[in-house]
């Protein structure tokens, strides 16, 4: 406990100096937390996860499934003026699953692109800012079927959230961001793919938190 607060402590005495570069012609690298998607993916940053599942009854253990998570959320921008950064952002993310009792794999992944813009508010140690994205892509399942082979589904993703963060400068190249705001998603079901009469949508929506870190460097 106590290393942590003297990290904190650290980060705050680095940081009380520390002006980041926020003026026109500069560039902004990033990466932040990924978005929660339908119970798929979690809010780590830029993670990559292994793990494996038994089942115990007291006496002996077996193993149930084994499970791989990758989440990977980088953005990169360009200060159109001072303190008004537009860009693009990229979502790669992705879960397989292999059953223990049988061959194959069950696998979802998600790709996509769109963009973003942030208005910084600098003050004298944290600088509050505004950000809008929009995400444009595709959201994939694929299954073992009963042939031996695979069947999958693709179908449209758009995403868009609507954030308030403040950014705590390290240096004058680099903050840590956290991003409070809604997050929106969709997928679209055409009735050819999806066995139905008509067209729909599953849509999930709510209050996300997000957490990452931002490089800026000048042209």
């Amino acid at each position: 406990m106590k290393k942590t607060f003297l990290f904190i402590a650290v980060i705050c005495l680095v940081a009380s100096d520390a002006v980041a570069q926020l003026e026109k012609g500069n560039l902004m690298l990033g990466v932040t937390s990924t978005l929660a998607f339908r119970g798929a993916w979690g809010s780590e940053l830029g993670s990559l996860g292994l793990s494996n599942t038994k089942y115990s009854d007291g006496t002996s253990t077996e193993d149930a499934y084994k499970q791989t998570t990758y989440n990977l959320l980088p953005k990169a921008g360009y200060f159109i003026i001072d303190n008004l950064v537009a860009g693009l952002e990229i979502i790669v993310s992705g879960y397989t699953e292999q059953d223990a009792d049988y061959e194959g794999k069950w696998s979802e992944s998600m790709f996509g692109i769109g963009p973003f813009v942030r208005y910084y508010y600098p003050l004298d140690k944290v600088y509050p800012f505004v950000e809008v994205e929009a995400v444009f892509g595709s959201y994939k399942e694929k299954w073992p079927n009963s042939g031996g082979g695979y069947d999958e589904e693709k179908n449209g993703l758009f995403m868009f959230g609507g954030f308030l963060g403040a950014a705590l400068p390290l240096s004058d190249k680099v903050t840590i961001d956290l991003l409070a705001g809604y997050l929106r998603s969709s997928i679209n079901y055409p009735a050819e793919d999806n066995g139905e009469s008509e067209d729909y949508q599953l849509i999930t929506g709510g209050v996300g938190i997000k957490l990452g870190f931002s490089v800026y460097l000048p042209l």
